[in-house]
């Protein structure tokens, strides 16, 4: 029998991740998404070092955005930031979605402990792609030099909630992996907003506290953790997604 639908149709993979996300044009939802396919969308603000480089490699499939720090040089690096759109919604239940598809590249062989990365929502920073780490209100992944381990971030006002994941979830060299994030206002019976963290689609851990309320904007940073070789970063896509917080009467 066939299934008829009004309006647009729900996400609706298999797998946990975003699932409650509409795809086409819903204009209920605000929505940033770039697959990087030919060029550098220009709602991008780029914040790199001088000796960095940050573009869409050639010819590749899927296309490709790439991060790399220069040559044999410690805390070098770039970055991509849009605009302060999202934020977590008034309205109970509620949602603002992210996700990307990353790898993580060292040439000297070091391994993916020698960088510092972040991908997920924050404030805006200038200056250097370093500011990032520092910003007062973010919701993300974060890679700290030294370690292969992610790192579950969320900041309000500066006060910041972690989870060190486990060692299954360590990155890979020259790896992809999806990460991804849904935050959701009130969520369980207290009203207390959640945060769901999610890697390769698969639910790996939740953040009730310091979930921040400003705005944000989508932002991925890479910068390199010692002065061997060249470290870089893939980005496949990244979508960053809000409900409006709009309500309709439909019984008029």
């Amino acid at each position: 029998m066939a299934t008829h639908f009004k309006g647009p149709i729900l996400y609706s993979a298999a797998q946990k991740g975003l699932e409650n996300l509409n795809i086409g044009v819903w204009p209920d939802q605000c929505v940033k998404w770039d697959d990087f396919v030919m060029e550098l969308d220009t709602g991008w603000t780029v914040v790199k070092d001088s000796g960095a480089d940050v573009s869409i490699a050639a010819d590749v499939a899927n296309g490709v955005l790439v991060i790399t720090s220069a040559a044999t040089t410690d805390d070098d690096g770039g970055s991509i930031q849009a605009n302060e759109i999202f934020k977590l919604p008034d309205v109970q239940g509620e949602m603002i979605y992210f996700e990307t598809r990353v790898y993580v590249d060292t040439t000297s062989g070091a391994g993916v402990g020698q960088m510092d990365a972040f991908w997920g929502m924050c404030e805006n920073f200038t200056t250097n792609p370093e500011a990032g780490f520092l910003v007062n209100n973010r919701i993300g992944f974060q890679l700290d030099d030294g370690s292969a381990r992610l790192r579950l971030i969320t900041e309000k006002g500066g006060t910041e909630t972690e989870t060190v994941l486990a060692a299954t979830h360590d990155l890979v060299d020259g790896t992809y992996v999806t990460l991804g994030f849904t935050a959701t206002k009130g969520k369980i019976t207290n009203g207390t907003e959640v945060v769901q963290f999610y890697v390769n689609k698969q639910l790996v851990g939740s953040h009730t506290d310091n979930v921040p309320t400003a705005n944000m904007t989508p932002a991925i940073i890479s910068v390199s953790g010692d002065a061997t070789g060249t470290k870089s970063m893939g980005i496949d896509y990244v979508l960053a997604a809000g409900d409006r917080g709009v309500a309709y009467n439909l019984s008029i």
